[in-house]
């Protein structure tokens, strides 16, 4: 289940969707009614993603995004506010948030679009976090391979070297040198 943890000094707004998100959409949501608070949980709480009001008398949203952003810079974070001014949106988005949404209007539509939202961010981070593992995994085992190859280079290079090694097993040991080689070139 993806645990959500959303930030708002709108105490019964907070009530609200966590209910909403909870019992409609089946997110793990938890609050934090202001955003000193919410960075505490975040530093010591796991969570999927951080939905963010913009206007919070202790710190607005934007300067919540930046301290999340210095700590965990992969973590989908939406603006969820009843500000709906442009320069509002742009200096969010270009401060790393993921989404932004405007509060207000039909409650129904809204959360339903705010899960979705928070839904797609997460698979997205996932995904994305898992790529990155694989391509770690991957350059290990290739760096694994290369060392491994190049041990068995040297030893049939050794072989060869041996004056009592009959014919056929030097020319096994040319063999291993020129299979090995190729693996080399098809791994770069």
């Amino acid at each position: 289940m993806i645990r959500v943890l959303y930030i708002d000094d709108e105490k019964s707004l907070l009530t609200l969707t966590q209910i909403y998100l909870k019992e409609e959409a089946n997110l793990d949501v938890e609050t934090a009614a202001s955003a000193e608070e919410g960075l505490d949980r975040l530093r010591n709480e796991p969570f999927d993603a951080v939905i963010s009001d913009y206007d919070m008398p202790d710190m607005d949203g934007i300067e919540l995004l930046k301290c999340v952003r210095n700590e965990n810079p992969t973590i989908p974070f939406i603006i969820f506010t009843g500000k709906g001014r442009e320069e509002v949106v742009i200096e969010a988005l270009n401060n790393g948030a993921d989404f932004y949404m405007q509060k207000g209007g039909d409650p129904k539509p809204l959360f339903t679009e705010l899960a979705n939202a928070v839904r797609h961010l997460v698979r997205r981070s996932q995904a994305e976090d898992s790529a990155v593992q694989h391509e770690k995994y991957w350059k290990g085992v290739c760096g694994s391979i290369h060392q491994k190859l190049r041990s068995i280079e040297d030893l049939a290079q050794a072989l060869t070297g041996f004056p009592d090694v009959s014919p056929e097993s030097q020319e096994h040991a040319l063999k291993i040198l020129t299979l090995t080689q190729e693996i080399q070139e098809e791994l770069k």
